[in-house]
């Protein structure tokens, strides 16, 4: 009995539990924001305003956020776009002018404080360092996010007040940690209606490039954080119809905690992977995501559609990949793109790709079985004629044996691990799964072996 009592009062003390709920760290109001226009003056076709707004208080004291509000000289009723940047970033004149060049009325801020390589933000707050984006203690008005977020959804505000934004065509496009403040505000403002992230994720601390700082957390830290600040709590709150825009070898963000939280995503949603890219925003990256805000805040239609995957074996030597994609003109080009080993060194990874043939509406694409050894992983990404894009999750192709030593190929679900594979396992060639209780790799073997429950 002794022991007993001990182990309940250890896990009572490794589960902490909480008195507040989410409402209460995020809640923020989104009324009228008071705002000051210091210049305003013409670029080409657009005017600019630099402007100051009042945003969440910080350790009682007043915060202002700088911005660059740009738009088509004598427009109105425009569709507008909050732009917020990454860490070391700021507002931008040259994109504010550039993004407002294309008929939008463009709102390009500093977030928050300074901070590293951000001595030049005007704006008032926290500063924009790693210690105070994970910080949680005393209370959670110290951390960076939930700063950041109220700067955006007074941005949205200050949007909604202008007479030269159509305030039901507001949308937010964020970078690195603007991905994940665009997460935390799409999650919760339902006054966006668009929204895109670059490079963000949720379930932060399973894998990223602040690894250390989350393994020195208290169990009490951590535990706060993944229960009030990470964007994994709004994942399924999601409302607008959102872009997810990675690199395949982002080290900041990598690429199986990306994927897990696009798939608890439950609003219409669309992934693009961009094979060997790590943490770059390129121009062509800027022009995807144009067409994305164009289709939702103007035009409407909609990116390509990969309605099927599916993966056979082709005689003794090759195995067939097949996929069926759909867009609203036509599909241009289908293109597969693999690397070899398992789930892991994300970011030194080296993707090649093959381009499909098309045959009777689907896409067709061999891979040498000499490559999976014993794994591939694999995305397809397709274009359409207006250079739209859109990608599978990514999946891997394995050696497996099962039922006392049968060895065949089998196909992960899209990985959501760093470093293992999850249920469900799919058999190549549409087999029944074997029922097995959990799956291992053996090095000696070089193969995977998926291991059935007892018999009792």
């Amino acid at each position: 009995m002794r022991i007993i009592i001990i182990l309940a009062l250890l896990t009572a003390i490794s589960t902490p539990v909480f008195s507040i709920t989410l409402a209460d760290v995020w809640n923020m109001p989104t009324g009228e924001v008071d705002y000051e226009i210091m210049r305003s003056y013409p670029r080409g076709s657009v005017k600019i305003e630099e402007i100051y707004y009042q945003s969440l208080p910080y350790k009682g004291k007043p915060v202002r956020i700088f911005g660059y509000f740009g738009y088509p000289k004598n427009a109105r009723n425009l569709p507008a776009i909050l732009l917020v940047h990454g860490g070391g970033g700021g507002a931008s004149l040259g994109r504010t002018v550039a993004w407002a060049s294309r008929g939008y009325a463009v709102l390009v801020i500093d977030l928050p404080g300074k901070g590293d390589k951000r001595w030049s933000s005007r704006s008032g707050g926290p500063d924009m360092d790693v210690s105070i984006l994970l910080r949680t203690k005393p209370d959670f008005s110290y951390n960076y996010l939930v700063n950041a977020v109220a700067a955006a959804r007074n941005a949205i505000t200050f949007l909604t007040e202008r007479k030269e934004v159509d305030p039901n065509r507001i949308g937010m496009v964020g970078l690195s940690w603007g991905g994940v403040i665009t997460l935390l505000t799409n999650g919760q403002d339902k006054r966006l209606k668009t929204a895109v992230n670059v490079f963000g994720a949720g379930y932060i601390p399973e894998g990223c490039t602040w690894q250390d700082r989350f393994a020195v957390m208290t169990a009490d830290e951590l535990a706060r954080w993944n229960s009030y600040i990470d964007p994994k709590n709004f994942l399924k709150s999601q409302h607008a119809p959102i872009l997810f825009i990675t690199g395949t070898n982002d080290h900041c963000y990598y690429l199986p905690t990306f994927q897990k939280s696009y798939a608890e995503i439950t609003a219409p949603k669309k992934l693009i992977l961009l094979p060997n890219l790590r943490h770059q925003f390129l121009p062509y990256m800027q022009s995807i995501i144009w067409g994305w805000l164009d289709n939702k805040l103007k035009r409407g239609g909609s990116f390509p559609d990969i309605e099927t995957v599916s993966v056979s074996i082709k005689g003794k030597d090759k195995l067939l990949v097949s996929a069926s994609a759909v867009a609203n003109s036509s599909v241009e080009n289908a293109t597969l793109y693999y690397t070899q080993g398992a789930p892991s060194r994300w970011t030194s990874k080296k993707w090649t790709g093959i381009r499909g043939y098309q045959e009777n509406g689907a896409y067709f694409f061999g891979l040498p079985a000499l490559l999976i050894n014993p794994e591939v992983m694999f995305f397809i990404t397709v274009r359409d004629n207006k250079g739209a894009v859109a990608s599978t999750p990514i999946r891997s192709i394995f050696k497996v044996s099962f039922n006392g030593g049968r060895r065949t190929y089998a196909v992960s679900a899209p990985i959501k691990k760093i470093y293992a594979h999850e249920t469900p396992i799919g058999l190549v060639g549409n087999e029944l799964v074997p029922e097995f209780k959990y799956i291992y790799f053996s090095k000696k073997d070089n193969l995977y072996y998926l291991v059935g429950p007892r018999k009792e």
